[in-house]
């Protein structure tokens, strides 16, 4: 299986749509007091070529005999102006996403080492994410390629 990893292109809209529809609907199942269904399928187009036209965002997919499989999605922070934190820029990734087929063949492992090169090329040596405790595949995913936890979120509903 030829899997290519490039950046992303306006021209891969419907794609990428499909496919964060497909993520957001696993999250809108587990958290229905977090998220709802959308008007519209996926992210809007301002959003995509936000990603895709600012060098401190990227969008990268995952292509399959010419059709987009997979996406990451990734940006650069810097901390804040705080006394205690430490100054230093990290990389947020905010998603890693495989159309459903196409999962456990080996293209989150690829576009996670496009996210790792891209943050190596802006000379980022960290990569940070969330990730919510029910999707276990991710978690072991993370887990698996070294990621550990910095923190936990927790909330109570009164």
């Amino acid at each position: 299986m030829a899997i290519q990893i490039r950046g992303a292109r306006i021209e891969d809209y419907h794609d990428l749509c499909t496919i964060y529809s497909e993520l957001d609907e696993l999250h809108r199942q587990e958290h229905t007091e977090l998220f709802v269904k959308p008007n519209t399928i996926g992210r809007s187009r301002n959003y995509i070529e936000g990603l895709i036209n600012d060098a401190s965002k990227a969008l990268f997919v995952a292509e399959y005999e010419s059709k987009v499989i997979g996406l990451a999605e990734c940006y650069i922070i810097e901390s804040p102006d705080f006394p205690i934190l430490k100054k230093r820029k990290w990389v947020q990734l905010d998603s890693i996403a495989v159309k459903r087929g196409f999962r456990n063949l080996g293209v989150g492992d690829l576009l996670l080492k496009e996210v790792t090169n891209w943050s190596n090329i802006n000379g980022i040596k960290r990569v940070e994410l969330k990730v919510y405790t029910f999707n276990k595949d991710a978690v072991e995913f993370y887990s698996n390629k070294g990621f550990i936890d910095i923190n936990k979120t927790m909330y109570i509903d009164l």
